[in-house]
């Protein structure tokens, strides 16, 4: 065997650093859907005013930024707090807190599994 085979042998499978993969895709998703809100915003909500074009702007370069800083300790609560401020869009407009909802429920989902993988792995016997 490899040097490199042995470490990965003798480290654990890490809930932690595998949840990076997932929560990375989701916000390139909710990088790609947050400004197809735009259209909507026109068409049904009367229009795109400066604060509703900031807020837009702002989320996805948030979403941006935040798929290279998940792999910072800090970066799972910056994630969070872009759902927070994507679900507090519903004081701007109604569409975009509707996404903000349903990205919301995703995350709720997501961040459930993994306390739910860690919790298990917690109880793996040790070798």
């Amino acid at each position: 065997m490899s040097e490199q085979q042995d470490v990965a042998a003798a480290r654990p499978p890490d809930a932690r650093r595998a949840f990076r993969g997932p929560a990375s895709a989701c916000l390139v998703l909710e990088a790609i859907a947050v400004p197809l809100v735009l259209p909507v915003m026109s068409y049904v909500e009367g229009g795109i005013t400066p604060a509703k074009l900031t807020l837009v702007l702002v989320l996805t370069v948030g979403m941006i930024v935040g798929c290279v800083v998940i792999l910072r300790p800090w970066g799972l609560a910056f994630a969070v707090g872009l759902q927070v401020l994507m679900l507090l869009g519903f004081v701007l407009s109604a569409s975009l807190g509707l996404m903000g909802l349903v990205f919301c429920l995703v995350w709720v989902l997501m961040l459930w599994m993994r306390r739910e993988v860690i919790r298990r792995q917690a109880a793996w016997p040790v070798d």
